[in-house]
């Protein structure tokens, strides 16, 4: 996604942009005071800092939902920056969190174009000398502790906000009520693995392990802790839903056709790994039998080659699937803007308008 100040905006908007961008000038630093609370809290080791530094090592990316933390805090009325901080910090940290548990399903080792911290935490063990099944089973165990640690975090900074006690628990139920919604999601999208790709329900999926917590989740933070009133959660998941699930649509199609540079992940991953996307599920509904041959023989395959991967690609193409999430995808932006611009602060709508531009472009 892009920055909102990528394209020409009115003042409003361009304003809000501003003080998104100053307030995320340090985004990598973000987590940082969290991690030190835990790191010397009374359960502080160096075992704990190894696996706490591996996290550190592992976060990155794009910083979507900080920032949209920040633009929907400022957007309804938010001007302390030290709540804000605490804020958009707990909802970076809970997207390393669930990413570390979704890199160990997946069996992902790089994110972001980095090692994530099972394949830190296995390689530092194998430099000691520590033997290879004890050093893969330390970097797995690593992973799920660091994920733990990052989501328990996540809710004792909310908690602990400088805010008022009712702000501070509306915080703390909203990303609580979001992580077992993730958590459904991705039970979903496990069990679907070995399911018919045409009996399986990807939008479902990306409703509550994406839209949940990296669009609907920010914003209604931001907003919550601005202190805007009780009803502002369900005006934003009108909102966030379907721009949630256009984004996992368009990361998708990324994970598709897009090169590893621009994924952050290895080339052909999800085709590996034969993820049940929109793409896939479209792709069986309407294949003939030959692109169904195809399809079953190279889907999932950990051998595929880029000959397969293009075969895949190119009868994911033929089917029209593609062309279907794509226009499934601009249907979705458009409705959520519609419904941002009708019930939103103007500025917050037009910033998230100029914010999903690329998905649709």
């Amino acid at each position: 996604m892009p920055h909102a100040t990528e394209r020409e905006a009115g003042p409003a908007v361009t304003e809000l942009a501003h003080r998104v961008d100053a307030f995320m000038a340090d985004a990598d630093l973000l987590t940082a005071e969290l991690w030190a609370e835990v790191a010397d809290g009374p359960s502080g080791s160096s075992a704990l800092s190894e696996v706490i530094d591996a996290a550190r090592a592992a976060d990155g990316g794009k910083f979507l939902r900080p920032r949209l933390v920040a633009a929907a805090y400022a957007a309804y009325g938010g001007r302390e920056v030290p709540l804000l901080r605490r804020v958009a910090a707990a909802q970076q940290l809970l997207h390393v969190g669930l990413c570390i548990h979704d890199d160990i399903i997946d069996v992902d080792r790089v994110r972001h174009g980095r090692l994530g911290v099972v394949a830190r935490v296995e390689g530092t063990a194998r430099e000691a000398g520590v033997p290879a099944e004890a050093a893969r089973r330390r970097g797995d165990a690593a992973g799920v502790l660091a994920g733990d640690l990052a989501i328990s975090t996540t809710v004792s900074a909310l908690i602990s906000a400088p805010a008022p006690t009712a702000v501070r628990m509306r915080l703390a139920e909203a990303a609580l009520a979001v992580i077992e919604q993730a958590i459904a999601g991705e039970t979903l999208d496990v069990f679907f693995e070995q399911a018919d790709p045409a009996a399986t329900d990807p939008l479902r999926v990306a409703a509550l392990k994406t839209a949940s917590y990296s669009i609907t989740l920010p914003l209604v933070l931001g907003a919550i802790a601005a202190g805007a009133g009780d009803d502002v959660g369900e005006t934003i998941a009108r909102v966030g839903e379907p721009l949630g699930i256009a984004y996992q649509l368009h990361d998708d199609d990324q994970g598709l056709f897009g090169s590893s540079a621009a994924t952050g992940k290895p080339a052909a991953s999800d085709l590996k790994a034969g993820k049940r996307t929109e793409h896939v599920r479209r792709a069986y509904l309407a294949a003939s039998p030959e692109q169904r041959a195809v399809l079953d023989d190279l889907l999932g395959r950990p051998d595929l080659d880029e000959a397969g991967a293009d075969a895949l690609r190119e009868t994911v193409v033929a089917t029209g699937a593609r062309a279907e999430v794509t226009a499934l995808t601009a249907e979705l932006v458009t409705r959520a803007i519609r419904t941002a611009r009708a019930e939103m602060p103007a500025p917050l709508a037009e910033y998230l308008e100029e914010l999903v531009a690329g998905l649709t472009s």
